[in-house]
């Protein structure tokens, strides 16, 4: 954590980009069972953008992987319906921000994370005689997952 608060004043801005996509996400996840385009799609040009202003096309193309290693698995789980494109955007920002090899933690730890979730929601409306939900806010376990990951030391830019 420490390195990151020493790395270049791009790489802290494109930290604060992807966390306050991901804040914001989590509001209107919640809200609207919505994450919006307006909040991931500009967060990940800043995010890339910032870091090729910092390292030019070798930190870009380890922004990409690391977006491509996250969204990748979502996007399969997002195309016969399983979940939103929306989230599969929004672990794009937290991949690209993590770069190669973070992306691999950050996706372990949201899965993790999602996965926490999801058992806390089954048996919440069990105990309470409902039947199981029908959504679940992945914004929350990809925030979850993604702070997570980079409160441990780790592999990132």
């Amino acid at each position: 954590m420490s390195e990151l608060l020493q790395a270049p004043w791009t790489i802290r801005a494109a930290l604060l980009v992807s966390a306050a996509a991901l804040a914001i996400s989590v509001v209107t996840d919640l809200r609207e069972r919505r994450i919006l385009n307006a909040v991931t799609i500009p967060a990940l040009a800043l995010v890339i953008g910032l870091f090729g202003a910092t390292g030019g096309w070798l930190l870009v193309k380890n922004s990409l992987t690391g977006m491509a290693v996250c969204a990748l698995p979502l996007l399969l789980a997002a195309l016969p319906g399983w979940m939103g494109m929306g989230d599969v955007k929004l672990i794009a920002v937290a991949g690209a921000v993590a770069g190669f090899p973070g992306a691999v933690t950050v996706l372990l730890f949201v899965t993790i994370a999602g996965g926490v979730q999801a058992a806390i929601q089954f048996v919440s409306a069990r105990l309470r005689g409902f039947s199981a939900p029908r959504y679940i806010p992945y914004a929350c376990s990809i925030a979850a997952g993604t702070v997570a990951a980079f409160l441990l030391p780790g592999p990132f830019p």
